[in-house]
């Protein structure tokens, strides 16, 4: 029996309750489940017999621990523990958090690492770190294994956490790969760690021949720890008897005797968590608990104790135990890690790095404001004459220098990238070119970006195309070298999915199984669920930030190991962004931007076809036939108003100036969809609602954006503005209502502003208290202003690229596939609809990728031949080049195709050019084909005979089969004369339609979206020959036709019509798949 989810309670427990008598308080619920005389994780208290555990593993040793440093840190505090030491594999991954949690809580802190050696510890041989050939934490290989042994070593301080670094990360290093290390021999790593670490020697080192002597003679006899275990384990007693022997024989080789210490080895923090250990480590030896069950612990692994726990668990061990809080006083220290400065920039004689910087914002300030008003150059001067000196004050000028040289790269390279982000609110980026989204005339916050009294670098992220930034990031390594230069880690915890599929395997469940109920296709099994839902949240493996690097001027080693990445030619940090952060590393960003990429074809198609080269930064953005376009919906392929939801927005909006499409970008966003801000301020933007606010102290701040909040330089302003804070402290208020709030640090903040508002405004009271919570509640959801106005500009960009070039446009986009909503059949069929010329797939003009070989004119490119690919269609190109072809074998000989090849370009339509129907060339490709070079040209011609032509219809369907596009008709033009007898209406007439009327539609489904925000509805797209359809499908509806409606590539769908706000949407009622359909469309994309 249990009550409150606390332990169980025995009958004379049971009875005293029930008759009121005095007893043991009932555990509530949530507690985790502790042991009898065990205090409540949250009662610190110190021990009655001193203890220090100084080897426990956390979630960060990725396939054995099951608590996150900061739990074992709670733990630890309210069993009384003097110190905790907590060690990961090969590595320091949770460090950061451990001494995070562990400065809050008061309690010291050993710091070390389990290091993997080959099972010949003198041979330096390579070590897996996981999977059936990597060692157990306690040094017993796993099954399968025998090849390597483990090595805890503890670190005497921040000397021996810094050798220690090094070594970990010279392992991984010497290997090139990703989960392998390599350490030298034992001598070697015991002088590479200078006497400034201790090593435990436990039963698996006891039990090798002369195991501890080696430890002994590499690393001397005080530095040796015998360390007897404690695990629950009914060998227990033996092994200590084991180590105790070898101790023994060491410490008589030695003259001098070995300390050593008892250690439970927890792998959790509470028994509760002991379990998840165990499938954690059935998981990482790639196995079930049944097959890990002959060699696993019993109940997956051990937890937390006290030393008073401990000393019943191991009698006769009372030494051991007051000798683990002798060796924490000697270990502990605080993990104070002066982080590297970044590297000096290379400036000419003559200059410091504050006076280059300063000559180059100068010297090209002019040709960035060309075009623009003289006053604007005039005040941006100023400004930026203002951010210099706090540049210059805050000792960051050889940041902008390094950024100012990862961007001149990119323009030496003809690499296409921009800087967005708070970068954008600097007048000093936008003239050094970092950024283009002009910051004056916008009115955006400088200490947004950087304030006075701020206590780190500022983040400038820079958008590189992306196809293009893998050679961006090798620059970096190549220029500062690998020691100095990583990328920030990203920790990946498991999710709903992969918890249920590893919980399925580690139970022994079948693949397939698992797939179908991590799909949710299956209902999970109550045990499956039960682990999944622990696995949840789990640290799993290390992978890359998307784009964060560091930079240093020293090792980075010095603070944290780096290691492989999976990807090649790649090394990462084994810290995340924040754990960085915390300890002063400065991130760099360099993020992919796939629409970047696209600008730049589009760049070039129309310097190709016109001669004219554009610049971005130069564009008019108050051109006003862009926004005339965007403001009826016309924004497909556009960037960040392309998706349902921003279409459905764009003419309700009714953008005018660059200020709206920022306010758009905002606006169409989880954040301010769930916190009401989207209908309100449509009303306000056409005049169906006064602009207003909570008080008169907000109009500065919010009148921009009518009243309502979207953005966070808003929250600053409102600070500055009504409690009379500073840039500097309204920065600092944004960034503790981040994700990651402190109760202690917002409790101060509160104060700090409802004092300013009494101060500064008289504002008291129930007034004061409801701006606060509406400062809260916005904090949350808000939106910076400055990614806005970045992401607004690639907006106006692309959007003027469609109005003014739209088959250079097109051509762009294709080029840059996959990205984007809309598949390339949409796109082309976009394209046609505003007077392009679509030419197909032909072997005598197309290149690999799409392009406009004229004005208004787009050539499909051979990348589209299903079956062909790119290094054929390449070396089609490369052939022509050297003269036309003169028929399908002239083409095979030269171009080097195989008969699969020469078949792709038959179905295709792109032989019909050489004289060949697409069933003639089919016939022909399998002989010719086979012509090669050296061959008398014609001995493999077999012309085709008479073969019957093809319908429109089947052309049309061999087109989508081969290209996945149909370049001269919408598949749906086919059966239009048929839907036109049902009543189904096209999609231009939508908006004719009266509002609330029952109609038909019909159209290839372009994509499904089904938001996590949206409470199960799922919105499709259509298309027809006339344009997009925008479907509602209602959770119900779903389940009715699920099959149908996750399935069909072309659909028919009934339902009302709503348009009264110049927007068709169609609510359906009825989901039907359109005859032949699944011969209309490739396929659709689909999001969440």
């Amino acid at each position: 029996m249990r009550f409150n989810g606390g332990e169980r309670l025995s009958w004379s427990r049971i009875e005293r309750i029930l008759s009121g008598r005095p007893g043991p308080e009932l555990v509530p619920a949530g507690e985790p489940e502790r042991e009898r005389g065990e205090e409540p994780t949250g009662a610190a208290r110190p021990g009655r017999v001193p203890f220090a555990e100084l080897h426990a593993a956390s979630s960060y040793h990725f396939f054995r621990g099951a608590s996150s440093p900061r739990a074992l840190v709670e733990r630890a505090r309210a069993l009384g523990l003097a110190a905790l030491g907590v060690l990961d594999r090969d590595g320091f991954y949770g460090v950061a958090e451990f001494a995070e949690a562990a400065a809050e809580e008061g309690l010291p802190t050993v710091v070390g690492a389990e290091i993997t050696l080959p099972a010949d510890a003198a041979s330096g041989a390579e070590c897996p770190t996981e999977g059936p050939g990597a060692a157990g934490a306690a040094g017993a290989a796993t099954p399968g294994s025998g090849e390597t042994i483990v090595l805890p070593v503890l670190c005497r301080g921040p000397e021996g956490y810094r050798r220690l670094s090094h070594l970990v990360s010279d392992a991984h290093m010497a290997t090139g790969h990703k989960d392998r290390v390599r350490y030298p021999p034992l001598a070697d790593i015991a002088d590479a760690l200078g006497g400034e670490c201790l090593v435990l020697a436990g039963e698996a080192w006891a039990a090798r021949p002369g195991g501890l002597l080696e430890l002994v003679d590499a690393f001397g006899p005080e530095r040796v720890i015998a360390e007897y275990p404690a695990e629950m384990l009914p060998g227990d007693a033996d092994a200590r008897e084991l180590v105790a022997r070898a101790a023994a024989e060491a410490s008589g080789r030695a003259g001098s005797p070995l300390r050593g210490i008892l250690s439970a080895r927890p792998v959790a923090a509470t028994r509760g968590r002991a379990r998840l250990a165990g499938v954690k480590r059935a998981l990482g030896g790639r196995q079930s608990l049944g097959e890990a069950r002959p060699r696993a612990h019993p109940v997956g692994g051990t937890w937390l104790r006290s030393g008073e726990q401990l000393a019943r668990l191991a009698p006769g061990f009372e030494g051991e135990i007051a000798e683990t809080v002798r060796l924490a006083a000697e270990c502990a220290f605080t993990l104070d890690l002066v982080a590297p400065e970044l590297p000096p920039a290379e400036v000419p004689a003559g200059h410091t790095e504050a006076s280059w910087l300063r000559h180059l914002t100068l010297e090209r300030a002019p040709g960035r404001y060309a075009g623009r008003p003289d006053s604007l150059l005039e005040a941006a001067l100023r400004q930026a004459d203002r951010e210099l000196d706090v540049i210059e004050n805050l000792g960051f000028p050889g940041y902008f220098l390094i950024v100012e040289e990862i961007v001149s790269f990119c323009k030496q390279s003809n690499i296409l990238c921009q800087g967005r982000g708070s970068a954008a609110n600097s007048v000093v980026c936008f003239c050094l070119g970092i950024t283009n989204a002009e910051p004056v005339s916008s009115g955006l916050l400088f200490e947004r970006f950087l304030s006075p009294e701020r206590d780190g670098p500022p983040d400038i992220d820079l958008d590189i195309e992306a196809t293009r930034r893998e050679e961006v990031i090798q620059h970096v390594f190549q220029r500062y070298g690998r020691e100095r230069a990583g990328q920030v880690a990203a920790v990946i915890t498991y999710r709903t999915k992969g918890a249920v599929r590893d919980a399925a395997r580690a139970l022994g469940y079948p693949a397939g199984s698992a797939d179908a109920w991590s799909k949710g296709l299956a209902e999970t099994p109550e045990q499956v669920a039960a682990i999944a839902g622990q696995l949840a949240g789990q640290p799993r493996h290390l992978s890359i930030h998307s784009g964060g690097m560091v930079i240093c001027d020293r090792p980075l080693a010095d603070v944290v190991p780096t290691e492989w990445a999976r990807k090649d030619n790649r090394s990462v940090l084994q810290w995340d962004k924040d754990a960085c952060a915390a300890v002063g590393l400065v991130k760099f960003d360099l993020l992919g931007l796939g629409m970047l990429e696209a600008l730049h074809h589009m760049i070039d198609e129309v310097r190709a076809t016109t001669g004219e080269t554009v610049n971005l930064w130069e564009l008019d953005t108050g051109e006003k036939e862009v926004y005339r376009m965007l403001a009826v919906g016309d924004a497909v392929g556009v960037f960040q108003v392309e998706s349902r939801a921003q279409l459905q927005t764009l003419p309700r909006l009714k953008p005018e100036r660059f200020f709206d499409l920022v306010v758009e970008v905002a606006l169409i966003r989880p954040g301010p969809i769930q916190g009401g801000s989207v209908h309100p301020y449509l009303r306000r933007k056409n005049g169906l609602e006064e602009p207003s606010v909570d008080h008169p102290v907000l109009h500065k701040a919010l009148d921009k954006t009518l009243g309502i909040p979207l953005f966070q330089e808003q929250l600053m302003q409102i600070a500055v503005d009504a409690a009379g804070f500073s840039g500097a402290e309204a920065d600092a208020l944004r960034r503790a209502m981040g994700q990651k709030r402190s109760p202690e640090r917002m409790a101060a903040l509160k104060d700090r502003f409802l004092r300013g508002l009494e101060e500064t405004n008289g504002i008291r009271g129930e007034v004061a208290e409801n701006l606060w919570q509406k400062i809260v509640a916005f904090a949350a959801y808000g939106f910076p202003e400055s990614h806005a106005q970045s992401f607004a500009s690639i907006v106006f960009f692309s959007a003027w690229f469609k109005l003014h070039h739209p088959a250079e446009f097109c051509a762009g986009l294709l080029q840059a596939q996959p990205m984007g909503f809309y598949s390339p059949q949409s796109l082309i069929h976009d394209a046609r609809r505003h007077g392009v010329e679509v030419r197909g797939v032909d072997v005598r003009y197309s290149k690999v990728e799409s392009f406009a070989p004229e004005p208004g004119a787009l050539r499909l490119g051979l990348g589209l031949i299903g079956g062909l690919g790119k290094k054929a269609a390449g070396r089609i190109v490369a052939a022509r080049e050297d003269g036309e072809f003169a028929s399908l074998a002239d083409l095979s000989r030269r171009a080097g195709l195989t008969v699969p090849q020469a078949e792709a370009l038959a179905r295709a339509g792109a032989l019909e050019g050489l004289g060949l129907s697409r069933r003639a060339a089919l016939w022909e490709a399998g002989v010719a084909a086979t012509e090669r070079p050296g061959m008398l040209p014609g001995l493999t011609q077999s012309p085709a005979p008479a073969l019957p032509g093809m319908s429109p219809f089947e052309l049309t369907v061999a087109d989508i089969a081969a290209t996945g596009v149909s370049p001269d008709i919408h598949p749906m033009e086919h059966v239009r004369a048929a839907l036109d007898r049902a009543g189904v209406v096209p999609a231009d007439r939508l908006l004719a339609e009266r509002d609330g009327k029952r109609i038909r539609v019909a159209g290839v489904v372009t994509h499904r979206q089904r938001p996590a925000t949206a409470s199960g509805v799922v919105f499709f797209g259509l298309e027809d020959e006339t344009g997009l359809i925008n479907v509602t499908v209602t959770p119900g509806l779903w389940r009715r036709h699920r099959t149908v409606a996750r399935t069909a590539r072309a659909l028919v769908v009934r339902g009302l019509i709503r348009n009264a706000n110049g927007v068709a949407n169609l609510s359906a009622d009825l989901i039907e798949a359109l005859p032949v359909g699944e011969l209309l469309s490739a396929g659709s994309r689909d999001f969440r």
